[in-house]
Formats: structure tokens, sequence, C-alpha cells
């Protein structure tokens, strides 16, 4: 293995572009903000089918660098249940929704998984034409989630 395996900016950065005008913005010398948020799920605010929990706002302009949930993982949702979450967006103020642009359904419960759960996908995307509202989305019910609190991160730049 050689030492000429470079990522896309890195090659554009050594080709002899300083980053400014070369490298889109939002991707080199940037300050990532993080917006933090809880859910705390009680016997009266327990997870439901099809529930949407909203997580963060990011203003259009950004790019989303990663997405990070915890107290969803390990043993937390009803495997009997097959429970799944996903993790999307919806765009501006209309009902138009991503379920599954950060993270496709996945199965949760499982004494195998831990915490975090992470967003696998779309990570670098532009929030364009309006703010992006992520959320959480679970497509089946967990009997034995029934208290704990979600904590989320959400990163951009």
């Amino acid at each position: 293995m050689g030492l000429d395996n470079k990522a896309t900016n890195v090659t554009k950065y050594d080709a002899g572009g300083s980053g400014d005008n070369i490298i889109p913005d939002g991707f080199i010398k940037t300050v990532e903000k993080v917006w933090i948020d809880t859910y705390d799920v009680s016997s009266a605010a327990t997870i439901g089918v099809g529930m949407i929990i909203d997580i963060a706002k990011v203003p259009e302009g950004k790019k989303i660098t990663g997405i990070e949930v915890y107290g969803v993982g390990r043993g937390k949702l009803d495997a009997s249940t097959n429970a799944t979450v996903s993790i999307g967006a919806r765009y501006g103020s209309t009902a138009v929704t991503n379920a599954t642009q950060f993270l496709a359904a996945t199965t949760y419960g499982s004494a195998t998984l831990d915490d975090p759960i992470m967003a696998t996908e779309g990570i670098g995307i532009e929030v364009t034409s309006s703010t992006h509202t992520i959320f959480l989305h679970f497509t089946t019910a967990s009997a034995s989630l029934t208290s704990g609190t979600i904590v989320t991160k959400v990163k951009y730049t």
C-alpha cells in the first residue's frame, strides 16, 4: 500500500487549491455546531406505532455532519415487537418527509445492539431551500420502553 490514496478534498487541496474556492463551503476550515436535545419517555408518553419525535432544526445552507441517538439501543426497545427506528428529515413547513434519509428503518431491542444509534446515510448533505427538521420515526410500538430519556446529538457546519 502506497501513500497516494487520498480522499476527494485532500486531492483538491494537494492540487494547489487553498480550499476556499475549490472545496465546498462547510467541508474545510469550518466550525461544527451541535444541537443536543432530550425526550423523556414516561408511562404517559411511551413509544407507539408511527411515533415521530422531532430532535433538531438545521438551518438552510448548513451541512449535516453526524447524528447520534442515545437511550434507544441495547434491550430498550421490545425485541418481541420487532421495534424499528429510522432517522429522517422534514423539509420546511410542508408535510414532505423522508423518514429514512439518515438511517433506514432498523430493528432494535436485540441484546447485540448498543447505544448510540448513528446516522449511516446522508452525512455531508446540504440543507437546501428551507430549514430541515430532523426526526426519529418509530414504525412499531415498544411495550418495554416506558421510562427513560432519549438524548440526541445532531452535528452540522
